[in-house]
């Protein structure tokens, strides 16, 4: 089959054309520029390919180096996820143990109140029976001495007493320890006590400059009242002075009418021979009174509208 006598055989044939095609497709690798990369040599070629392999075996060993990492990383995730748990159930732990101290805290707060109030109980029960009790000799802290100190009050700020002596009001500071413990002296009680005695003090003290600048201002009111009702008076006086001044002049010009007439008819009856009183004297008399009369009105007079 490889040969015949009349040329080579069929199976040489194929041969030789399998040859052939090879040689064609070396040719076109070795002399077609699309094969060759448009001016890239073999050489470059396969040293490009060269490092894309090195990259490529490269990103697979890193692949294999993440990918043993792998199981740890699961494994850290897992324990993450388990702390995340964790965490939220402390997290409700907080807030559970937070509300049993605000609930505590509330309770303490309620306690404290009740044995405040309870103190001020008890203080109002002992201070009041003090009242009356009588110490025979009671002494402060700076050695002074009272005796028979009958107590008549106790407050937050002290005791009052009567004693031989007189009256004195000694401050809970002064006092023994036993009357301080036992009629329960508590220094903040005593600050809002002073507090409250100053600001009603103060508040009493402007009320009374209140009342007082008040009672001036009234007092001014009435005095301008009667100032001007005194004013008016006078002016009433004065026209009742000027009336009775013309009243007496109006009377001086009839009394020295009639005692004009007077004289004449004496003169005519002694003319005539005939017997006549003369009553021009008495009426004189009349005029001069009625003339002082008009002088110590017209001084009135002058006096009063001087004073207006």
């Amino acid at each position: 089959m490889m040969s015949s006598g009349r040329g080579p055989g069929v199976i040489g044939m194929l041969m030789a054309l399998v040859v052939l095609v090879g040689f064609g497709l070396l040719f076109m690798f070795a002399f077609d520029e699309g094969f060759q990369g448009g001016g890239v040599t073999i050489e470059a070629e396969i040293a490009s390919q060269a490092k894309e392999i090195e990259s490529f075996k490269s990103t697979i060993d890193n692949g294999k180096t993440m990918l043993a990492l792998a199981p740890s990383r699961v494994a850290a995730a897992k324990e993450l996820t388990g702390l995340k748990r964790s965490n939220l159930a402390q997290v409700e732990k907080i807030a559970g143990l937070k509300t049993e101290i605000e609930t505590g805290n509330s309770g303490i707060v309620a306690k404290q109140q009740e044995w405040e109030t309870y103190k001020d109980k008890y203080r109002e029960l002992v201070r009041g029976k003090a009242k009356g009790q009588l110490i025979e000799k009671l002494e402060t802290r700076s050695g002074v001495v009272y005796m028979n100190a009958n107590i008549r009050e106790v407050t937050a700020v002290g005791i009052q007493i009567r004693h031989d002596e007189g009256q004195k009001r000694i401050a809970f500071e002064e006092l023994p320890d036993e009357l301080q413990d036992f009629y329960q002296f508590d220094p903040e009680q005593k600050q809002k006590a002073v507090a409250a005695e100053t600001a009603a003090r103060d508040q009493h003290d402007a009320a009374v400059a209140v009342a007082g600048d008040q009672a001036d201002a009234q007092m001014a009111i009435q005095r301008q009242k009667e100032q001007a009702e005194a004013k008016d008076k006078l002016k009433r006086d004065i026209i009742e002075k000027q009336a009775q001044i013309e009243n007496v002049s109006n009377d001086i010009k009839d009394l020295e009418q009639e005692r004009d007439r007077a004289l004449a008819a004496a003169d005519a009856a002694r003319a005539a021979g005939k017997m006549h009183i003369n009553k021009s004297g008495s009426i004189g008399s009349k005029i001069r009174a009625k003339q002082n009369r008009l002088a110590t009105l017209r001084s009135e007079l002058a006096q009063m509208k001087a004073r207006l």
